[in-house]
């Protein structure tokens, strides 16, 4: 009797792990290739990545010159020579052009063009943040959902044994009816949980696949144990860390120099532009020809044209007033990201240690001792059940906790901006 108790707690401690270890041999889903294939195949990021490098190009665009312009007019031709104005006309003018833009202009046009192309580039970093963790959200939720199979796998296979067990109690006059239609109802909520957890199997498997861009119904390996260990930062090093790093915070400083570059160029359009004319004039009906030179500037300073300037002038002053609110804002919420999910990951890591160490330990202990009390006569069904349910509570409740850690884990890397690796290299120098 004692030996068929100990192969039941084998079965449900051990077939999880065997089966994890059949798995885990050749097809292991690594979360590292998932990321490394997600961050260069999804089509978000590539969109992001090409409107980042697009910005850089604009640089050139506006630091450059207006094109001269060339040309040659025709004076007093006859309406008979068409459509050939210079066969018979009196004089032809060859002309060039160009627009001088008052010194400063550009430049600082260029910085515009450079603050935004460097805030662009922090978009697109705080995106492939958003995205490591969401696509670490999502394998950490299939890492759950398969241990809830397992688990589910080998209470299918003890609750079996324990229907054995009640119909040989009922054979021999020492167990009820009612003992083992508890135990088929127990076997057949297992069966509907394990069809459950295989459709979020395959919602979440559909969503990792997506993330990574790949087809959604392409099978996934099984995900190995977490490494679950307590990190050593403090709140006041990792807020440290995020005011330097975190991309949306820098992306809002960008746009700051950005805004300000613009209000600098705004202040420059009240200083007019020049335009230089040169021309040369073939008289037809001489020998004498002659050239010519035009200087113009514009005036943006008459009454009816200034109100477009200095209407820029105050809207960027706004802007930046804005951004710099926003960048505020977005501080105080990263300092509260960080509090929250150090909070906690320390509660979760004294969940898992309090469930592997004292409850789990405890429940297996409880069940084995009601199982044999119960082949003896000793206890009824129901405190099995009991047992058996409280150990299953404590197996799911510390895998629970595990996906809460390295999840909540994960949002700090989001928070501050860096990987837990980055974070600990730069903690350490």
């Amino acid at each position: 009797m004692n030996r068929i108790i100990n192969q039941l707690i084998l079965l449900l401690f051990l077939v999880p792990g065997l089966r994890a270890q059949e798995k885990a041999v050749s097809d292991t889903l690594r979360l590292d290739i998932l990321l490394r294939e997600g961050l260069e195949n999804n089509p978000q990021l590539q969109s992001l990545r090409d409107q980042a490098n697009a910005a850089k190009t604009q640089y050139d665009q506006v630091t450059a010159w207006d094109a001269p312009q060339v040309g040659i007019e025709f004076f007093q031709v006859p309406i008979r020579s068409f459509p050939i104005p210079i066969r018979k006309n009196m004089e032809t003018d060859y002309f060039i052009q160009q627009m001088f833009p008052w010194p400063g202009k550009l430049s600082a046009m260029g910085d515009v063009a450079t603050n935004n192309a460097s805030m662009f580039e922090q978009t697109y970093k705080a995106a492939e943040k958003k995205f490591i963790l969401d696509l670490k959200t999502a394998y950490y939720e299939l890492y759950l959902i398969q241990r809830k199979l397992e688990i589910n796998d080998a209470n299918q296979i003890l609750m079996t044994s324990l229907i054995d067990i009640a119909m040989k109690q009922l054979e021999v006059g020492m167990g009820k009816q009612s003992d083992v239609v508890r135990a088929q109802t127990e076997l057949s909520k297992l069966i509907e949980e394990a069809i459950q957890l295989k459709r979020d199997n395959k919602v979440v498997a559909a969503m990792v696949n997506t993330l990574i861009s790949q087809p959604a119904n392409t099978a996934l390996g099984p995900v190995p144990d977490l490494d679950i260990a307590m990190p050593l930062y403090t709140y006041e090093d990792l807020t440290g860390l995020a005011d330097n790093v975190r991309p949306e915070l820098k992306a809002m400083n960008f746009e700051i120099e950005m805004n300000r570059s613009e209000l600098a160029a705004a202040k420059k359009e009240f200083y007019p532009d020049l335009m230089v004319k040169g021309q040369y004039k073939n008289m037809t009906n001489t020998s004498s020809d002659f050239w010519s030179l035009m200087v113009g500037v514009n005036i943006p300073i008459t009454w009816w044209s200034k109100g477009k300037y200095q209407g820029r002038v105050q809207e960027t002053r706004l802007n930046i007033s804005k951004v710099q609110n926003q960048y505020k804002d977005m501080s105080n919420m990263v300092r509260f990201d960080i509090q929250s999910s150090l909070s906690r990951i320390e509660g979760d890591y004294k969940r898992t240690r309090v469930y592997k160490n004292t409850i789990i330990p405890q429940a297996q202990h409880s069940l084995e001792l009601l199982i044999a009390e119960y082949q003896v006569g000793k206890t009824e069904f129901l405190m099995v059940l009991d047992a058996y349910r409280m150990l299953l509570m404590a197996k799911q409740d510390y895998y629970m906790a595990n996906m809460e850690f390295v999840s909540d884990t994960a949002k700090i890397e989001q928070a501050v901006g860096m990987s837990l690796n980055e974070i600990n290299e730069t903690l350490s120098r």
